[in-house]
């Protein structure tokens, strides 16, 4: 499954700023800026060379790295910056150094290999970044109190290396580093890697998604907590603790499958379960109120300790934890979902805010099934909120004359009951918004809109706990003008239809919003209530000339009426008629099978095919009733390029139509040898044999009679288990009756060899009877 992730603005992240400075010289102690700033844009002014002032920011995030002092915070203006970003210096537990983005991920960190490196410091948060490097996004390697969070990090830029890196990496003596609320999807192998030797790590309220390795991986890293996370991914464990990571927790996660195919998981379910703690990992670690997605073919959701185990019941039996587990779909757009008010608030690492920024809300429809202070906490990284909204605003009327007294309606979802406390309504007209209590108010338009459109509407839902955007709707007010319908009719060209005009009553004007529009077509049938469809087809049964009334009534009442005459002539829609030949091109003599298709008529059936060759005269091949297909099949032998026609006379509703096809016919080449004494096989293929003395001859005829046209003959030997060419001739002269040959004189130096011989004839420009064809290859050897 896929969790959705709304991007919400959230409130600036604030630390408190180091109050004193430290004198240095006789001149008197100076404190330093609360901010540092960086921005590349064009315009921004940037120096590294400067002090990093909101006139004059820094360029790059490292030269402020470098500069930064305690109960400071660098502000990374939207844009682009190169990595890596070397972080050493250190903060204290109250006045940690802050690096944030202005606006939260807007400011977007690439490095090569990493985007951001802590090394040896404490007290520092990175907050806010988009982030992404061709290594691991952000390494930690010896430090404390690190805070990751509210960063996007997409997927790691190693797709086709077959390398598997982490998104984030802690690593060296590193202790009590947090990350939280960050966006981490697509990375090849863990989203979170805790190395050994790293202790407390709290990873909180993320959204991790990955395909290739654990979204969290913890190896010999005591203490390590992982809380109200959510995590999709494939068939490898999404948390697994492995080498002595004890004393951990694991609670209000929800794991549900990623992108892959969880069949795959079946053939090994420990080494795929969704948690994974190995023996040495177990003890003082809990498991606890965390959402399991079933595992499908089978695959446990557990792997604790060495075994496996199907469900919470079996988990907490054997092992005592797992006991507010639940395996169940994650549903969570449902109003049933069971991640909902489930979760202990009081779990390690429970942050007060969500991914988003917001805190608990009780669903009312839902028992509070949690633990701790709050229980109605979710379980996973978000925080479902009241779903109370506008779902649109209704105006009636939505047209008419000024003035024009309306209600303006806000159409709610309100699933909860949430009281409101307030609506404004705005008409868009210039007067001053309207509060109310109530979801409709009043108001009368005086005049037309000054852009001549419409008026737009809106209205604003205040609850106890949030200001709703607005929902919008509009208002045509018009002209005071009366109703005059106008109605348009017109016969369709003969290829669409038969008897059948449309009528369009879209030109009909009026002040109103017109509500109801009734044609009678005038030939007896029952007049027809359009509704509001301003277009309509009718069909007669005969030709003549009908007077046709459209009526029509507007939201105020007022009903008007106008009529037409039209005369519906006698129509035939075109035939569709095609032909075919089973072949675009034929050998000389052979028989083409040529198929005429016939398509919906009235009451003929009957096609007819013929045949011209090239310089001959067109000839009847066939006319018959086309078969339940509509075919008609016809042969003929073709000795030259023919063109083939076939026609349909047409009958009281159908037009007649035609058809044609060419088919290509080739020439005919026969071809003999002369001045053999024998002939020898090669497997199945027959040589003729000839004295190395000899002179071999080749006779070429060509049908039909093709005199003063062109004779080619190639020559090929046969060697390194391939036929080659030897020779090919130049133009031999047909004679009078259609004939050349091609003479060879042998010598010792053919002894032995496999030979054959093809004539190809050539056609001029002077010919367009026939394509060019070569004959059958003439085998041959030489012996002494």
């Amino acid at each position: 499954m896929e969790f959705f992730v709304r991007i919400r603005p959230l409130a600036a992240f604030t630390v408190i700023a180091l109050a004193g400075g430290t004198a240095v010289c006789v001149q008197p102690a100076v404190a330093a800026p609360d901010t540092l700033y960086v921005n590349n844009a064009t315009r921004a002014n940037c120096s590294d060379a400067g002090s990093g002032t909101q006139d004059q920011p820094y360029c790059t995030l490292q030269t402020a790295a470098a500069a930064v002092q305690p109960g400071q915070t660098v502000e990374v203006t939207g844009g682009t910056y190169k990595g890596e970003v070397d972080i050493t210096r250190s903060g204290t537990p109250d006045a940690p150094i802050t690096f944030t983005a202005a606006k939260r991920g807007a400011a977007f960190v690439y490095g090569d290999p990493h985007a951001f490196t802590v090394s040896g410091a404490h007290d520092v948060v990175i907050h806010g970044f988009s982030i992404s490097s061709s290594a691991e996004n952000v390494v930690v390697t010896d430090s404390s109190r690190i805070t990751i969070d509210q960063n996007r990090v997409p997927s790691v830029n190693i797709l086709g290396t077959g390398s598997r890196i982490p998104g984030i990496r802690i690593t060296g003596q590193s202790s009590d580093v947090t990350v939280s609320r960050n966006q981490m999807y697509g990375s090849a192998a863990e989203e979170v890697l805790v190395a050994p030797g790293v202790t407390g790590t709290v990873i909180t309220t993320n959204w991790l998604s990955g395909y290739g390795g654990s979204a969290v991986l913890a190896m010999d890293a005591p203490g390590t907590v992982v809380t109200s996370n959510s995590i999709s991914g494939d068939c490898t464990p999404q948390i697994a603790l492995v080498g002595a990571s004890t004393g951990s927790t694991l609670e209000n996660n929800i794991l549900a499958d990623g992108i892959g195919d969880d069949k795959q998981c079946a053939s090994a379910p420990a080494a795929h379960a969704k948690i994974s703690i190995s023996s040495d990992s177990a003890p003082r670690t809990i498991g606890d109120y965390n959402l399991i997605q079933p595992p499908g073919s089978g695959a446990a959701p557990y792997d604790w300790a060495g075994a496996s185990y199907a469900d919470p019941e079996s988990l907490l039996a054997a092992t005592g934890q797992g006991g507010h587990d639940l395996v169940a779909q994650p549903d969570l757009s449902s109003d049933s979902s069971p991640a909902r008010d489930s979760a202990d608030a009081d779990a390690p690492g429970e942050l007060p805010t969500d991914l988003y920024g917001y805190t608990s809300v009780d669903d009312p429809l839902l028992a509070d099934t949690g633990a701790g202070s709050v229980t109605f906490r979710d379980r996973g990284a978000g925080e479902f909120q009241d779903p109370y909204n506008i779902s649109s605003v209704t105006v009636t009327p939505d047209q008419g004359p000024y003035p024009l007294p309306v209600t303006v309606t806000a159409v709610e979802l309100n699933p909860w009951s949430t009281p409101v406390e307030s609506y404004t309504f705005d008409f868009g007209d210039g007067s001053a918004p309207v509060v109310t209590t109530t979801p409709s108010a009043q108001h009368t338009y005086t005049a037309r809109p000054a852009n001549g459109s419409y008026y737009t509407v809106s209205v604003i839902a205040t609850t106890a706990a949030r200001t709703l955007v607005p929902r919008i709707g509009y208002v045509l007010v018009n002209e005071p003008a009366p109703l005059v319908p106008a109605l348009k009719l017109t016969t369709p060209p003969s290829a669409i239809g038969w008897l059948t005009v449309t009528a369009d009553t879209s030109a009909s004007t009026d002040a109103w919003a017109i509500t109801n529009r009734k044609i009678d077509f005038g030939d007896g049938s029952a007049p027809v209530d359009e509704g509001t469809a301003t277009t309509d087809t009718h069909t007669y049964a005969k030709p003549g000339t009908y007077t046709v009334r459209l009526t029509e009534t507007d939201w105020a009442g007022n009903t008007a009426s106008t009529t037409t005459s039209m005369t519906v002539p006698t129509i035939r829609f075109s035939t569709a008629l095609s032909l075919t030949t089973k072949a675009s091109s034929y050998a000389y003599g052979a028989t083409a099978t040529v198929t005429a298709h016939l398509g919906p008529t009235y009451s003929n059936r009957t096609v007819s095919i013929y045949a011209q060759p090239y310089g001959g005269t067109k000839t009847l091949v066939k006319t018959g009733t086309v078969d339940s297909h509509g075919n008609l099949v016809a042969s003929y032998k073709v000795t030259r390029n023919t063109v083939f026609t076939t026609a349909f006379s047409g009958d009281l509703e159908y037009t007649p139509a035609t058809a044609s096809r060419t088919a290509y016919g080739y020439a005919g080449v026969a071809e003999s040898q002369s001045g053999y004494y024998t002939s020898t096989y090669y497997g199945s293929t027959r040589y003729r044999v000839y004295h190395h003395t000899a002179k071999a001859q080749f006779n070429a005829a060509v049908t039909p009679n093709k005199a003063g046209q062109c004779l080619i003959f190639r020559l090929q030997k046969y060697y390194s288990g391939a036929w080659h060419t030897q020779s090919t001739s130049s133009c031999h002269t047909l004679s009078s009756t259609s004939t050349g040959y091609l003479k060879l004189t042998l010598t010792s130096g053919a002894i032995n060899g496999k030979y054959r011989m093809a004539a190809e004839y050539a056609h001029s420009t002077k010919d367009n009877t026939n394509l060019n064809t070569w004959s059958s290859w003439q085998y041959f050897t030489v012996r002494k």
